[in-house]
């Protein structure tokens, strides 16, 4: 059973909260809502109601998880992911990315309230700044995700508390960039290193996305020395790992923390407080789901799969081809989809949506493998201290101490500053496999294109690259026009 989280404050807080504030549509409702505000409990309620925006079934609870999954070179989807499976976005994908749309938006304004009613609560400063410090942390990440996905959006920094305050023109993507920053610094300035209780963020938490927005937005030396603040606060280590099931001591469904996590996306094996996320990657079956519908799989002649050397241990701990079914009985997939996806896996959930696996968002993983990227790409080729970071998690994924030289270390013979760049990304690949992060990998280094025509023969559009601006929104924007919309939809 997992120790008590922030996911057992978002039980009754965002209950009360969200009900109050976030869900009720009668746009009276919201001109009393700065009655709230009270008390130092009111402004913590109020801040672990921004965290429960973010456990939908919409969002991480469910459908974002894996939104790109099917987009990724080493995998492809059945059902309504088979048109992104072909780069197409349909009409079925554009219901749940419309969703997306919303529910970060109701992130964005639950944090737009606490930072507009929190500052005059009388109540302890440190408490109350660490509590803002949340609400920068989590707006910027909705944000993040927002730009990521649909490119340049309105900016809204006010809570909606009438009508006109629906509206707002598309911002540039630098624009909503500037805002992701400025609100991580002021984050970083007001939270601590750890945190009394576990799932909040803390500034490493805060370190380590800047360190990633400024890999994104290829700032090479403010990425490579932001990471660097986060190892040189020596907050976090890799798990070690012996054996491929040693993973499930970062993964596992049981896992309540470990030295490795960053930030995660924290669930509870329960109705009220689990993830859908195995579904999507074990069939209805298998002993490693409830209820699972096996939305993902690969395929042998993918060229990240094909090549994937067999003493990786994530290898075995993230591919099978046979698994036990519900009977214990060890199955195989069938030729039709022969591999799925492994990393997350819950024998114990009640239903579909109530396995206990929490989403990782930053793992030191991601520090380290920002290091190597950010400072070679920094400077006019790899370095031996970029080296050694990017060796850490190859060491790891081999079974070896990720501090000690070993036997499958990388070295700098004939590496360019292109090649060593090439090498990283591999390892991300491997590293992050059904964490999120490939496709916009292979987007913001601008080699979707080509990789997705060598692992899966097909040429795809710019199109997919964003998703379209809802209609609703432009229909109900009176600051956006139908030419405002996205190329191609």
């Amino acid at each position: 059973m997992k120790k008590i989280t922030l996911y057992a404050l978002l039980t009754v807080s965002f209950l009360t909260f969200s009900c109050r504030d976030l869900l009720d549509e009668n746009p009276e409702s919201l001109l009393a809502s700065n009655n709230f505000y009270k008390t130092a409990a009111d402004a913590n309620s109020a801040v672990t109601a921004i965290s429960g925006t973010l456990h939908g079934t919409t969002m991480y609870g469910f459908r974002y998880l894996v939104h790109t999954t099917a987009l990724e070179d080493y995998s492809s989807g059945q059902g309504f992911y088979i048109p992104m499976s072909q780069y197409q976005i349909s009409t079925s994908i554009i219901s749940v990315t419309d969703g997306f749309w919303t529910g970060f938006y109701k992130t964005i304004d639950a944090a737009n309230r606490v930072l507009k009613y929190v500052p005059p609560i009388s109540m302890d400063e440190t408490q109350k700044t660490q509590l803002l410090g949340e609400a920068y942390f989590l707006r910027a990440l909705a944000y993040y995700n927002l730009v990521k996905l649909f490119g340049g959006v309105p900016i809204r920094t006010e809570p909606t508390e009438n009508l006109n305050s629906l509206g707002g023109k598309r911002e540039s993507i630098e624009n909503v960039y500037a805002l992701i920053i400025a609100d991580l610094k002021l984050a970083e300035a007001s939270l601590p290193l750890t945190q009394s209780i576990i799932g909040k963020p803390t500034s490493g938490a805060v370190k380590t996305m800047l360190a990633d927005v400024y890999l994104t937005r290829e700032m090479w030396a403010a990425a490579r020395d932001k990471a660097e603040e986060v190892i040189g606060s020596q907050a976090y280590s890799l798990v070690n790992v012996k054996q491929p099931g040693d993973f499930e001591k970062v993964f596992g469904a049981d896992v309540t923390t470990s030295t490795e996590e960053v930030f995660s996306i924290k669930f509870q094996r329960s109705v009220a407080g689990g993830s859908g996320l195995p579904q999507f990657y074990h069939l209805n079956n298998s002993q490693w789901a409830s209820n699972g519908f096996g939305t993902f799989f690969g395929f042998p002649n993918y060229p990240l799969l094909r090549d994937w050397p067999e003493a990786d241990l994530r290898k075995s701990f993230n591919l099978y081809t046979a698994g036990p079914n519900k009977q214990g009985v060890i199955v195989p997939n069938g030729a039709t989809q022969p591999i799925r996806f492994g990393k997350f896996k819950d024998s114990a959930a009640p239903t579909g949506i109530a396995h206990g696996n929490d989403f990782p968002i930053y793992r030191y993983a991601d520090v380290l493998l920002i290091y190597a990227e950010a400072a070679s790409q920094a400077g006019a080729a790899p370095n031996q201290q970029a080296l050694e970071r990017l060796n850490m998690v190859h060491r790891r994924a081999y079974g070896y101490a990720p501090a000690s030289p070993s036997p499958v270390d990388f070295t700098l013979d004939g590496l360019t500053k292109s090649s060593f760049r090439d090498l990283v990304l591999k390892e991300r690949a491997y590293e992050f496999m059904v964490e999120g992060k490939r496709w916009y990998d292979l987007v913001r280094t601008g080699t979707a294109k080509q990789i997705i025509k060598e692992a899966k023969g097909l040429d795809i559009s710019s199109t997919v690259f964003l998703m379209p601006i809802p209609k609703q929104e432009i229909d109900n924007n009176p600051d956006i026009a139908p030419t405002d919309q996205n190329p191609g939809y």
